[in-house]
């Protein structure tokens, strides 16, 4: 019965610290793999297209300041942000107030491995 109370302790400290940064270094390979492996092969998920585009964000965030990164954060948040994000200031051009210059064109470059982004949205 102890050993079965930790181990529900245990998944539920997972559950709940899997993005702290301590954390996160060990926990974003294991959520990688379950996403990978997880799903059906050559079908992806908006869940799986969103965590890999928000897992490049976080990656060209951790060059710049807080506030690039809040904005990266907020614009990989989910399909229909990524979308609006794309379209106003990668392909409309538009000038987004805390990324530009080599910030804005790692963020556009990542979201052009995904052209089929649409395929995605939540209607």
């Amino acid at each position: 019965m102890r050993n079965f109370l930790l181990l529900c302790l245990l998944i539920v400290s997972a559950l709940t610290f899997y993005d702290h940064p301590r954390v996160l270094p060990y926990s974003e390979p294991v959520l990688d793999w379950l996403a990978e492996h997880i799903s059906l092969p050559g079908v992806q998920s908006d869940s799986v297209v969103t965590r890999k585009i928000q897992k490049a964000f976080y990656a060209i965030g951790q060059d710049y300041g807080t506030g690039q990164q809040e904005a990266l954060a907020k614009a990989a948040q989910d399909i229909n942000s990524l979308l609006q994000f794309r379209r106003d200031y990668c392909q409309n051009g538009d000038f987004h107030p805390a990324l530009f210059g080599d910030a804005m064109q790692r963020a556009c470059d990542v979201l052009k491995q995904y052209p089929k982004l649409e395929e995605f949205k939540n209607e």
